[in-house]
């Protein structure tokens, strides 16, 4: 057994072998060495024995059988040195003789061609015929050659042997050195949603019969976005269909080869092959065709366009496709242009544009019927904007009634209830929507059913929505009332309300099964955008699998507590009838949050809220049984999570009642029992519903509206356009005058458990009111800042209290903070960098009169750039004073953040609080402390 210094010694000289640093990487390194002289070493065996071969004699079966074993042992050692390349990126980026197939490498495949042939004839086997569709016959005296292999081993592998192309006779250049050149391309992607042609950059390389193809390599599972791009060319829109398809089947066996196919597509321009003009050639198999009397048939549809390219699934590398694109013009055969805007034939016809509608306008047409707009409406609307711009510009003008009634009449033939068994409907539905199904997972004895579904648009919406962004978590949607629960992932708009951009369908959420669907989501979104990146995840469930999601999307986490608020103010105003008591109920409760999320306080603090308030029987029988189980979870989850702040709140709770009024909304109640109906719905109904609310001309079809079609502004947007005007204050309480001149009354003001006596809010929901009312109030610097302010502004004392350890860490820090600045200047602007603060008299406040601000209208601020100091303004520290913007939404610097300006961390005394003023703690809610605390975040 060798001793420790024995090891190292071997582990120094090898890195120093390697030239690396990493023992893992001079591994890998000699690995990759050791293939490479393998495979060598193989060739240089077959070479020998092939020179040494002599025919006719008695050992020449088992020399046969030895040439067949080194032919397929390289052709592993092969394979595996292509992947070890395409792990290492050794990529050979300059035209020129491959360096892995040399002449030598040249020789030997000739040698194996050659000697295969010689062999079989000897052997007494006959060579395939050019024209013969029959396999070789095999002499009956000679039962060894089952074993060898056809003569296209190398050439071409992915054709059967009764249908092979006869062999060329002026073959030159090795098959394999070809695709040693075309392995060794770079693999693009383009970072745009759909791509053509001329985002990719082509290289040329020789092909069959001494033809040089046009080719490059994309991911496979981004073929999809290629055809679409190179669909939408704006210099000749057409659309591309599969011509011929072919595949091997999951149940097939192969050999692992490197110019092995798995899968082998050919796109056709939809204006070809065939050429129905007067003069055109036809297909033999297309003779069958009657030509139709009307002119804007068939012949302005099928005009010999050669333009194809075919595409590739290699076995070396099956995350890859192989484009090869020769014929990229759309002309016909003699040359000419046969269709679009250079083809002068085509003018006045609808060859001049595409073939087909586009996605989009099939989409709108798809969402409007399943939302209930009639056929005749569409069609009003779509031929009132066409004449509005003066006539048909593109394919889309074109729609015509008889596709519209058309897509009416699938809608209404279609049913949710593929099969009487609802588990084998939803595997049929799975099936035939592969491409709406992101993650699949069917019933078996140890996994539950997990259904995860995202669309093409909400696939976009994700990734432009979510890059550097937002993604929150609604989980458990209909948990007492469907038969599996809905787990919602959704981004924010521009408008900051919730699109939700995945469907999550299963019994129950286990650690395991989270990761799984986790990972296929972040694995579906990488393959379209590999620099999609989040800023932070919101979850509103304690439970929540926080160490998978930091692992998967590589973020940090936040947590949500609408939903607790929204239960604990529905049910408190449904179960106490005095407003005045639900409201030191609410401030109470609110409190012990505070509590807990500042780290003062635990659990326990409960007990004594319980205490105070033993005279609210119901609604603390309500709690006891309903809410002080779960404390524990729920205390441990504010504690190591930040806070969200209320206007993602807002925006959780306004999605969650559109899902409510858009999918809980059947007459028949036995539907909700059965999960097919419950996908359908989904896939359908309410994602045309959520379409519909990012359509710019939804206007247009206002007059349909329905109670499913509630959009419009979130609360928190609602309450900026009530002026500070509209704001009366009355001891403990605010009256606030809204839009409609109606006269709401909000108790707790400037609380975030503020009580409301509106509509809105006696169904548990966050009304403009009571945002008004914290926007007004902070604005006057009355009330402390909201929760996730304050853990905001401790996550930047802690920074300023950790100093780097040397001076190059230091100088990276400072140009780490300016670089995040300049980032979160650009999104909200230098405008809203930096408010002065003001200090407010409560005199004002109780005299029962309209408070004005002094200086600055809070009108003018938005609730999420909020502003206070960190100091008062005259510290006795010297130095400036010193300020700390941020925005509550901004605790894990996401997309919804604020700005944190320039400060130096000599002005800050040392402290465990995150509000320090000459050294004491500002953080508790003092008469003293709200008066050196200016702040408009909510």
């Amino acid at each position: 057994m060798m001793t420790i210094s024995e090891i190292s010694a071997k582990e120094d000289k090898l890195l120093r072998w390697a030239e690396a640093d990493s023992f893992q990487t001079a591994v890998e390194k000699k690995v990759l060495v050791q293939t490479k002289y393998r495979k060598l070493l193989i060739r240089k065996f077959f070479i020998s024995r092939r020179r040494n071969f002599i025919p006719g004699t008695p050992c020449t079966c088992i020399d046969l059988i030895v040439l067949e074993m080194l032919v397929e042992a390289h052709h592993i050692t092969v394979l595996a040195f292509f992947r070890l390349k395409w792990q290492h990126q050794l990529a050979r980026m300059l035209p020129g003789t491959s360096a892995l197939f040399s002449s030598s490498d040249e020789e030997f495949f000739c040698c194996i061609i050659s000697f295969t042939q010689s062999a079989l004839l000897r052997a007494g086997l006959e060579l395939p015929d050019a024209k013969a569709t029959t396999a070789p016959q095999i002499v009956a005296q000679q039962p060894f050659v089952d074993t060898l292999s056809p003569i296209c081993f190398f050439i071409l592998p992915h054709q059967d042997s009764a249908l092979r192309r006869p062999y060329p006779a002026n073959f030159q250049q090795p098959w394999m050195a070809r695709w040693d050149e075309i392995l060794s391309l770079p693999v693009q992607n383009p970072p745009n949603l759909e791509f053509s042609s001329d985002d990719v950059v082509w290289s040329k390389v020789e092909g069959w019969r001494d033809n040089i193809d046009r080719l490059a390599l994309i991911p496979f599972s981004r073929v999809d976005d290629f055809v679409r791009g190179e669909s939408n060319h704006k210099e000749c829109p057409t659309r591309f269909h599969v011509e011929a398809r072919r595949r091997r089947t999951s149940q097939m066996s192969y050999k692992p080869k490197v110019d092995g196919i798995l899968e082998y597509i050919l796109y056709w321009c939809s204006f070809g092959p065939d050429d129905h003009r007067k003069g055109g050639i036809v297909r033999p198999s297309r003779t069958t065709y009657v030509a139709k009397n009307k002119s804007a048939g068939r012949p302005n549809t099928k005009r010999g366009c050669t333009c194809h390219f075919i595409v590739k699934r290699l076995i070396a590398e099956p995350s890859v496709a192989l484009i090869i694109y020769n014929q990229d013009k759309h002309v016909d055969k003699n040359g000419l242009p046969c269709h679009g805007p250079q083809d002068k034939k085509a003018a006045g016809t609808r060859a001049m544009y595409a073939p087909y509608i586009s996605d989009e306008l099939r989409l709108r047409v798809l969402s409007l019927l399943h939302v209930g707009v009639s056929v005749e409406t569409i069609m009003q609307r779509h031929n009132e904007s066409v004449e509005k711009q003066g006539g048909p510009c593109n394919r889309d003008d074109l729609l015509t009634h008889r596709y519209v009634r058309r897509q009416e009449r699938s809608i209404r033939r279609s049913t949710y209830e593929l099969d009487e068994d609802d588990t084998v409907s939803i595997r049929i539905w799975v099936e035939s929507h592969q491409s709406n199904v992101f993650f699949y997972q069917d019933f078996s004895d140890s996994d539950p059913l997990v259904l995860g579904i995202q669309t093409e648009w909400q696939l976009q919406q994700m990734i432009h929505f979510g890059s550097c962004r937002l993604l929150a978590s609604h989980s458990s949607f209909g948990w007492n009332k469907l038969k599996y629960p809905i787990h919602s992932l959704v981004v924010f708009n521009s408008d900051n309300k919730a699109i939700p951009v995945a469907w999550i369908i299963t019994p129950r959420f286990s650690s395991s099964d989270s990761y799984r669907w986790m990972r296929a989501l972040c694995n579906r979104v990488h393959a379209k955008d590999p620099t999609w990146k989040l800023a932070g995840f919101i979850v509103d469930d304690p439970l929540a699998d926080i160490v998978a999601i930091r692992e998967v999307f590589q973020c940090s986490a936040l947590i949500c507590f609408w939903r607790v608020r929204h239960a604990w103010h529905k049910n408190l105003v449904k179960r106490c009838s005095q407003m005045e008591m639900c409201a030191e109920i609410a401030k109470g409760l609110g409190q012990a949050v505070n509590k807990i999320c500042k780290g003062t306080g635990t659990a326990n603090v409960f007990e004594a809220f319980m205490e105070d308030f033993v005279d609210a029987a119901e609604f603390m029988d309500y709690f006891k049984a309903l809410w002080y189980p779960r404390l524990g979870i729920w205390t441990r989850a504010l504690k190591a999570l930040p806070l969200a702040s209320q206007e993602t709140c807002a925006a959780m709770e306004f999605y969650h009642n559109q899902l409510k009024l858009r999918l809980l909304n059947e007459k028949e109640l036995s539907v909700y029992e059965r999960a097919d109906w419950l996908v359908n719905k989904l896939d359908t109904t309410v994602h045309s519903y959520f379409w519909l609310d990012e359509y710019s001309g939804k206007e247009d079809f206002a007059r349909y509206w329905k109670n499913e079609w509630m959009s419009g502004p979130t609360a928190w947007r609602k309450s900026l356009s009530i002026p500070d005007a509209h704001i009366i204050m009355e001891g403990k309480c605010a009256k606030v005058v809204d839009d409609e001149d109606t006269v709401c009354r909000v108790l707790n003001p400037g609380s975030e458990y503020a009580i409301c006596d509106c509509s809105w809010a006696k169904m548990g929901n966050l009304c403009e009111h009571v945002f008004k009312t914290i926007k007004f109030c902070r604005a006057m610097g009355t009330v402390t800042p909201s929760m996730s302010m304050y853990q905001y502004s401790q996550a930047l004392i802690n920074v300023l209290h950790c100093p780097p350890f040397d001076s190059l860490a230091r100088d990276h820090a400072v140009s780490l903070a300016l670089c995040v600045q300049m980032q979160l200047n650009a999104q909200i602007g230098p405008e809203s960098i930096q408010v002065k603060g003001r200090t407010v008299d409560s005199s004002q406040i109780e005299n029962g009169s309209t408070v004005k601000p002094q200086h600055t209208s809070s009108e003018s601020m938005d609730l999420d750039d909020p502003t206070y100091p960190m100091t008062t303004e005259h510290d006795n520290h010297t130095g400036a004073e010193v300020g700390i913007l941020g925005d509550e939404k901004a605790v894990e610097a996401s997309s919804m953040i604020a700005v944190a300006p320039q400060f130096s961390s000599g002005n800050i005394s040392a402290s465990s609080g995150p509000f320090v003023d000459d050294g004491d703690l500002l953080a508790d809610t003092g008469a003293e402390t709200t008066k050196k605390l200016s702040s408009t975040d909510i």
